[in-house]
C-alpha cells in the first residue's frame, strides 16, 4: 500500500467506509447489554451520586479549556502558520466538543437513563468527529474540512435513531452511532501511514517517505489510550473488582479517554510549533 497512487489510497478509505456500513447494516440491530446502566461503582460521596464516574470526567473539562485558553493567546500566530481558519475552527470544535462531553457525561452519570446517555455520546461526538477531520484535513487536503458538518449531522441522527429505539424497544440499535466511532478508530492509523507528512508539496508525486511526525505520535497514542479506555469500559466489573474496589473499569475509561484528549492537544501544538 505504502506504494499505491493517491487516488489508490483515497479510494482504499472510502472502500473500508462502504464494507464497514455494508456490515453494519447486516448484522443490525446491534444492542448494548440490558445491564449498561447498571455500572460497578455506584458508590455516592459528598452528595453526589456515582461520585468516580461523575468526577472523572474531570480530565475532558481541563483539556478542553487548556486548549480554548491556547488558542487564545496566540490567534495572530495561528492564523498565520500552523492552523488554516479551518482548521482552527476543528480545533475549537474538538475543545469545545470535550468540554461538552465532561458537562453531558457527568449529568448522565448522576442519574443514568436513555435521554441523558443521549446527550452524552452527542458530546463524544462533536469532538470525535472535529479529530477525525482535523487529521483528514492536515494530513489528506484541507478540503475535507467541510467534511465537519455533515458530519455531526449523520452523528446526531444516528444518536437519535438509537434514542428513538430504545424508547421503542429498551434495546436501541446502534449501528449507525458504531459507525461514528468505528471508521475513525481504522481510518486514523491508516491515514497517518499512508499520507505521512501533510501535502504541502505535490502530493499527487506519490507516497510520502518521511518519518512520520511527533504530531502523527501523538495521534497514534491518543487512539491507544481510546483503544484502552474501550477495553478498561468493557470490563467494568472485573476491574472494580481486582483494583480492590477502588475503582471501577468505567472510571478507568474516562481518564484513559481524558489523557487521548491530551495527546490530541499535543499533537495540535506539536504540528504548530513545527510549522511556526
Amino acid at each position: 500500500m505504502a506504494s499505491w497512487s493517491r487516488s489508490a489510497r483515497l479510494l482504499f478509505l472510502w472502500g473500508i467506509v462502504i464494507v464497514l456500513a455494508g456490515l453494519l447494516v447486516y448484522f443490525a440491530p446491534i444492542t448494548q447489554s440490558r445491564y449498561f446502566y447498571q455500572y460497578a461503582d455506584q458508590r455516592p460521596w459528598l452528595g453526589i451520586a456515582n461520585f468516580a464516574n461523575v468526577v472523572t470526567n474531570l480530565p475532558f473539562l481541563w483539556v478542553g479549556i487548556l486548549g480554548l485558553a491556547q488558542l487564545r493567546q496566540s490567534p495572530s500566530r495561528f492564523s498565520a502558520t500552523a492552523l488554516t481558519p479551518d482548521s482552527r475552527t476543528l480545533s475549537i470544535a474538538f475543545y469545545l466538543g470535550l468540554i461538552t462531553a465532561f458537562f453531558a457525561s457527568a449529568f448522565y452519570h448522576l442519574a443514568p437513563d436513555p435521554w441523558r446517555l443521549a446527550l452524552d455520546r452527542l458530546g463524544i461526538c462533536i469532538a470525535f468527529i472535529a479529530f477525525y477531520c482535523m487529521v483528514l484535513a492536515r494530513y489528506v487536503s484541507p478540503a475535507l474540512a467541510r467534511l465537519f458538518l455533515p458530519l455531526v449531522l449523520y452523528s446526531v441522527a444516528a444518536v437519535g435513531y438509537w434514542y428513538l429505539s430504545e424508547l421503542e424497544t429498551g434495546r436501541g440499535d446502534l449501528s449507525a452511532y458504531i459507525l461514528v466511532q468505528l471508521v475513525p478508530i481504522i481510518h486514523l492509523p491508516l491515514i497517518l501511514w499512508l499520507f505521512r507528512t501533510p501535502p504541502t508539496h505535490n502530493a499527487a508525486s506519490g507516497p510520502n517517505r518521511n518519518p512520520p511526525s511527533s504530531s502523527s505520535l501523538y495521534y497514534l497514542s491518543a487512539l491507544l489510550a481510546y483503544l484502552l479506555a474501550k477495553w478498561a469500559e468493557s470490563n467494568d466489573a472485573e476491574l472494580f473488582h481486582r483494583t480492590g474496589e477502588f475503582i471501577s473499569g468505567h472510571s478507568i475509561k474516562h481518564l484513559l479517554a481524558g489523557l487521548g484528549g491530551y495527546l490530541i492537544y499535543r499533537g495540535i501544538l506539536a504540528a504548530q510549533k513545527k510549522q511556526g
